[in-house]
């Protein structure tokens, strides 16, 4: 029996506060889509996604065992 594999999700602005949490850990083998289903952010627009510090548009991508995602709103400077 194999360790379960896992990822790391992190949350700022607006999607921490809707969630009340900053991170969690979940399960790796899901699609992005099925992540942001999953956490309940599919009304969040827009939303900015990163895998690894590296912004993506993907939602089939795959996520695997040690993956970080962070979802976010875009944020405005000034």
């Amino acid at each position: 029996m194999g360790l379960i594999q896992m990822i790391k999700v992190l949350f700022f602005g607006v999607v921490a506060d809707k969630l009340g949490q900053r991170s969690t850990d979940m399960q790796a083998g899901q699609t992005l889509a099925e992540l942001i289903d999953k956490v309940d952010c599919v009304d969040i627009h827009p939303l900015l996604v990163a895998v690894n510090q590296e912004q993506t548009d993907d939602m089939d991508y795959v996520l695997q065992d040690g993956d970080e995602v962070a979802l976010m709103p875009p944020f405005s400077g000034g």
